[in-house]
């Protein structure tokens, strides 16, 4: 008699630094390879991947934690020791070629993943939790909601560590797809590497030259019109002490009827707040529609 092997959804890649390039004074890419990335789900739209790098003079990452414990089995080693964990967006993924490509924010030595992206020698070792490409079911990790993408317009709003998912999802837009990609970027030269349906607009608010991000988004809801009634049924909200402002839409519930408009926003978590407060207090939109999602608090070295 056979027995049943459980496959899970997400499994760890060890692999090695391979490439760097800069993208722009804001962005470096980093490309790691391993013949485990052949088993590397490419999932694309707004992928969340683990990245493990080790703490100077801190434990090897030979004796990271494997097990289906790992995480609680991680966070019982002494801090000084540990590996960091960082999460990013895996911006490219190569079967073929054993490769994957990770966009990182140039903060300089500030955090963890910032100092990694600029030190990092190629043969450098890391660990990769990311999506396996044996699980055929939902593996989750993708906030984007993407049973709308045809059917609402899109607003799809960010700041440089949203870049590498809002080009995830513009990439996966479908051809007819309509509404505002509007992205927060330290200087002019960081505009750059999105391209979208002919129907969705793409707006750069370049911090440089004193654009206002949230001043661009509500000139575009202004002129868009009316966007309904709250439903807040399909909320999930977390936001807790530590980790910054999180509130997505529960996968597994759908809103009563399709919105007139999706959002995905995403970036530094105050201006993730003040995103909200105007989406959903001044213009009505609903938040079961939304995804407010703060990936960095400016301030904290998480980076």
């Amino acid at each position: 008699m056979s027995v049943a092997v459980e496959v899970s959804p997400y499994r760890m890649f060890p692999a090695r630094l391979t490439r760097r390039e800069r993208r722009s004074p804001s962005l470096v890419r980093l490309t790691f390879t391993d013949p485990s990335f052949a088993g590397f789900a490419d999932r694309g739209y707004d992928q969340r991947i683990k990245l493990v790098v080790p703490k100077p003079g801190g434990l090897p990452l030979r004796e990271f934690p494997t097990g289906p414990d790992w995480w609680s089995v991680w966070r019982d080693q002494p801090l000084e020791d540990r590996a960091f964990i960082r999460t990013y967006t895996v911006v490219a993924v190569r079967p073929g070629a054993e490769e994957i490509d990770v966009d990182f924010v140039d903060h300089g030595v500030t955090g963890p993943g910032s100092r990694f992206a600029i030190e990092a020698a190629p043969g450098d070792e890391v660990i990769v939790f990311g999506p396996n490409a044996d699980f055929d079911g939902d593996a989750g990790g993708l906030e984007f909601r993407r049973e709308y993408a045809g059917a609402a317009t899109q607003l799809v709003v960010g700041d440089l560590s949203a870049l590498p998912a809002i080009n995830g999802i513009a990439t996966r837009l479908p051809a007819d797809a309509e509404g505002l990609i509007c992205i927060d970027v330290p200087h002019a030269e960081d505009a750059r590497g999105i391209e979208a349906p002919a129907g969705v607009d793409i707006v750069w608010c370049v911090t440089d030259r004193g654009d206002d991000q949230v001043a661009a988004v509500r000139d575009w809801l202004t002129s868009y019109g009316p966007l309904a009634t709250d439903d807040a049924r399909t909320t999930v909200i977390d936001d807790g002490a530590v980790e910054a402002y999180w509130e997505v839409t529960d996968p597994k519930a759908t809103m009563s009827d399709t919105p007139a408009l999706s959002a995905w926003i995403a970036g530094e978590s105050s201006r993730v707040r003040d995103l909200r407060r105007l989406l959903v207090n001044d213009f009505d939109v609903p938040r079961g529609a939304v995804c407010f999602m703060g990936y960095w608090r400016d301030g904290v070295a998480g980076s």
